[in-house]
């Protein structure tokens, strides 16, 4: 049994795919902080090729106005020398995304990245609703401040007046200005319309919830999406952190090496990533050590449908 928390766990490497598949552990150790072999997934009906493990920028973003671009840098330097690539963004007010902006151009990885935008959603907590015009705004906002032409992936966020944003979002398409366009929806409440709107709309990709503590995805919308044709980016795939205060004190399974994992984030990443509807997942984390954990995630052995089974099993036997 491993006995560390995930979070504290000392970060190994993992076996690799293909090639690194064969190398010994110490050889794996030494590239742990350059490119490996990292498994990834063709966006559907392309043969772009994304690593199943990328950046949620929100927590390392947000504060960048206090903490400096120091962090963020740190982490997307990780991120590409590691051989991943996706990143997912936000509209945030505009000294923040200036300054995440000139991170995101910085020559050592600006065009080795995947970067997903968002719009239709305002910063009113009373009222998210935003026009046709301002959600235009935030769109141009973001293209300007990051210098992305085309962007790569625009959401509309939550799906939040999906109907009145949509067709903007399509003739951004049209007109070559967005290369992929989907939808957003985070919360387990919104699982019945996300599927109606995928029959009415047809995205490119969505976004969505998806993780042990959190698996309702699982049961109709990443079938749905498997059948139609739709990538699938997971957020929030530690629950919130309601994943961790579940697995908290309890020992990791020592069969988890059958999967070649070595913590409770990587247990629950790999259950997340073996699922073949999933596109990529993106994580949120300020520190570095826990990123090179979670992308290392998509590495080695991915769990069978029985190890998954299992895998539920045993995260379901946890008292919560």
């Amino acid at each position: 049994m491993i006995n560390k928390q995930s979070r504290r766990s000392f970060l190994k490497t993992t076996a690799g795919l293909g090639m690194a598949a064969s190398l010994p552990m110490p050889v794996m150790s030494q590239m742990s902080d350059t490119a490996i072999p990292l498994i990834k997934r063709a966006i559907p009906g392309t043969t772009e090729m994304l690593p199943l493990v990328g950046f949620g920028s929100s927590a390392a973003v947000m504060p960048i106005m206090q903490t400096g671009p120091d962090v963020v840098s740190e982490l997307l330097e990780v991120m590409v020398n590691l051989g991943a690539s996706v990143i997912d963004t936000a509209p945030r007010p505009l000294d923040i995304d200036t300054a995440f902006g000139k991170v995101l151009q910085d020559s050592r990885w600006k065009d080795k990245l995947f970067v997903t935008s968002k719009m239709g959603r305002g910063d009113d907590r009373n009222n998210r609703s935003i026009t046709k015009q301002q959600a235009i705004a935030q769109i141009n906002q973001t293209r300007r401040l990051f210098n992305r032409h085309p962007a790569d992936l625009i959401f509309n966020d939550s799906m939040l007046d999906l109907d009145i944003h949509w067709p903007t979002l399509m003739d951004l398409k049209d007109k070559g200005d967005a290369r992929y366009i989907g939808y957003t929806m985070s919360n387990t409440s919104g699982h019945e319309d996300m599927i109606a709107n995928m029959k009415k709309y047809q995205p490119d990709i969505i976004a969505v919830n998806y993780s042990l503590v959190e698996p309702d995805a699982e049961q109709r919308i990443l079938p749905m999406a498997r059948d139609m044709g739709i990538g699938v980016i997971i957020i929030t795939p530690f629950g919130g952190g309601d994943f961790f205060k579940r697995v908290n004190n309890h020992p990791l399974p020592d069969w988890v090496a059958d999967f070649d994992c070595t913590s409770w984030a990587q247990f629950n990443l790999k259950y997340v990533i073996s699922e073949p509807a999933v596109t990529s997942i993106v994580t949120e984390t300020t520190k570095a050590h826990h990123f090179k954990e979670n992308i290392l995630t998509a590495t080695g052995r991915l769990p069978d449908a029985q190890t998954r089974r299992r895998i539920k099993a045993h995260f379901d036997s946890l008292a919560a």
